[in-house]
C-alpha cells in the first residue's frame, strides 16, 4: 500500500466539495477533541495490543505471500516470511509485478500449488472473484491487509490495515488539521480514487474533518500525477492550510512545488496525510511536510501472520487496531525507525509476539 500505487493509474482531474457551516460553540468543541486526539496519537505506541493465543498453533503449514519490485514490498513480505517461520510454517513468496493482470496470474499459479494459506495485500475484493472461488475449492486460505471490504469466500480476515484503521488514520489527520488551523481549515486532498482502498480514506477523512469542524472547507482533487499540479492548485486556492495526500509516497515534490509558486516556509499549507513512506519521514526531519500517519510495515507482516495462527489455533481473530500514531515534525526524533529511515513503530515488537504466540 504504497509507493508502487503510483503506477496503477494515470487519471483525468475532478474534484468533490464538501463544505459545512455549523455555530462557532461547536467548532471550538471540535477544536479541543482535535487537539486530544492529537495529543493521544502523538505518543509512541508501547504495546501490540494482542491478546495471547491461548491453544497450541499448529506447525507445519504451508503459506504463500508475494513481493514486488519494491522495497516496500520486499520489507512486508521479509516480514511476513520471518513470522511465519517463526512458528514453525513453511514459507514461500512469489515474485509479482505491479499490474493486475500479472498479480492475478501469481495468484492463479499460488493456488494451484495448493498451499494451507495464502497472504496478499491491497486487494480490490471485486477483481479476484474467479480466483477466490477457485481457491476455496482447493481448501486454501487467505488473509489480505490493506484490503477494500469485508471478508468472503476463502478470506477470513481483512481486519490488518482494514477499513476500520482507515478510519482512525482518516481521523488522526483531520484532528491534525484542525487543531493546527484554528479549528476551520481548509483542505485541498489529492488521491487516486480508483484505488478503492485510497478512496475509503479520502472519504473517511472528509467525514471526520466534517465532524470535527463543520465550518471546515474540503474539496477533493483526482491526482493526475502531472507536473505542478498541487502549486497550481494552490495558486487558485490561496487561503489553503492543508494540502491532503491519500499516500505519502505520492507528495515527494509537493513542498518544492509549492515554494516555487511564492508559498513560504513559513505560510505555505501544511502538508500530510496517509503512510508516511521513507521521503515523508526524511520530510518531518527536514521540515518540509507536517503529518503524517505511521505504517509499520514489519508489525503488519506480523499481523497477517497473527490471524493465521489464530484460525489454525481455532481461537477468535484479533479486532485490535494496529499500533498507530501521528508522525509529526515534533515527534520524528523520538519515532521508533529502522537503519534506512522507515517507520517500525515498536522496538520490541518481535518479542511481543513471540509472546503472544508462546514462544521463548
Amino acid at each position: 500500500m504504497r509507493k508502487s500505487l503510483a503506477t496503477l493509474a494515470v487519471l483525468t482531474a475532478a474534484s468533490m466539495t464538501v463544505v459545512g457551516l455549523a455555530p462557532a460553540a461547536a467548532a471550538a468543541d471540535g477544536l479541543a477533541e482535535a487537539q486530544s486526539i492529537v495529543a493521544k496519537y502523538s505518543k509512541n505506541p508501547t504495546s501490540i495490543g494482542l491478546p495471547v493465543i491461548s491453544k497450541p498453533i499448529p506447525k507445519g503449514k504451508r503459506v504463500i505471500t508475494f513481493t514486488k519490485d519494491t522495497i516496500d514490498a520486499q520489507l512486508l513480505s521479509d516480514a511476513t516470511l520471518e513470522a511465519g517461520r517463526l512458528l514453525g510454517w513453511d514459507m514461500e513468496v512469489m515474485k509479482t509485478d505491479l499490474t493486475l493482470k500479472g498479480f492475478n496470474k501469481t495468484l492463479n499459479e499460488a493456488i494451484a500449488k495448493k498451499p494451507d494459506g495464502i497472504i496478499v495485500t491491497g486487494l480490490g475484493m471485486d477483481n479476484y472473484v474467479k480466483l477466490f472461488k477457485r481457491a476455496k475449492a482447493a481448501g486454501v486460505v487467505m488473509v489480505c491487509s490493506a484490503c477494500d471490504s469485508a471478508p468472503t469466500g476463502p478470506v477470513i480476515s481483512t481486519h490488518v490495515a482494514g477499513p476500520k484503521m482507515l478510519d482512525l488514520w482518516s481521523r488522526m489527520i483531520a484532528a491534525y488539521a484542525v487543531a493546527n488551523s484554528s479549528g476551520t481549515p481548509k483542505v485541498q486532498a489529492f488521491g487516486v480514487s480508483a484505488y478503492k482502498i485510497l478512496d475509503l480514506y479520502d472519504k473517511a477523512f472528509a467525514k471526520n474533518l466534517k465532524q470535527l469542524s463543520p465550518s471546515a472547507s474540503y474539496t477533493f482533487n483526482e491526482l493526475t500525477f502531472a507536473p505542478g499540479q498541487v502549486a497550481t492548485n494552490f495558486k487558485a486556492n490561496p487561503d489553503t492550510t492543508f494540502i491532503s495526500s491519500d499516500l505519502g509516497a505520492f507528495s515527494g515534490l509537493w513542498s518544492n512545488e509549492l515554494l516555487a509558486v511564492g508559498a513560504t516556509p513559513g505560510q505555505k499549507p501544511l502538508l500530510g496525510g496517509l503512510n508516511a513512506d521513507q521521503a515523508a519521514i526524511q520530510g518531518l526531519k527536514d521540515k518540509t511536510t507536517n503529518a503524517w500517519t505511521g505504517y509499520s510495515l514489519p508489525i503488519v507482516g506480523y499481523s497477517v501472520i497473527d490471524e493465521l495462527a489464530r484460525y489454525w489455533a481455532n481461537v477468535p481473530l484479533s479486532k485490535v487496531d494496529l499500533p498507530s500514531q501521528i508522525l509529526t515534525q515534533q515527534n520524528i526524533g523520538t519515532a521508533v525507525l529502522d537503519s534506512a529511515g522507515y517507520y517500525v513503530g515498536i522496538k520490541d515488537y518481535q518479542a511481543q509476539f513471540k509472546k503472544v504466540w508462546g514462544l521463548k
